[in-house]
């Protein structure tokens, strides 16, 4: 296992939060999020993560294992969710 490489993204306005955390993984790996392996649906249900962030103003932090790296979403002072990654590759 290689060392670990942080990365942070902050998904766009409207962008489901499933979609930006398989983005995020995909760039932390420089892959392009269709052409990785991994299927976020085969770790997380992907409903429930894009509900927890939808009304953009909660105070969380939720972390969680995913294709080799770990997963932190935090939500920033406004209740929007920054992806930090950090990759295990």
């Amino acid at each position: 296992m290689g060392d670990t490489q942080e990365f942070y993204y902050e998904p766009d306005e409207g962008e489901q939060l499933s979609t930006a955390v398989v983005t995020a993984i995909a760039k932390a790996h420089d892959e392009g999020a269709i052409d990785q392996k991994w299927l976020i649906s085969d770790d997380i249900n992907t409903d429930a993560l894009d509900g927890l962030f939808q009304e953009r103003n909660l105070k969380m932090t939720l972390q969680f294992e995913a294709d080799t790296t770990t997963a932190t979403i935090t939500a920033d002072t406004s209740g929007n969710p920054i992806i930090k990654i950090e990759s295990h590759r």
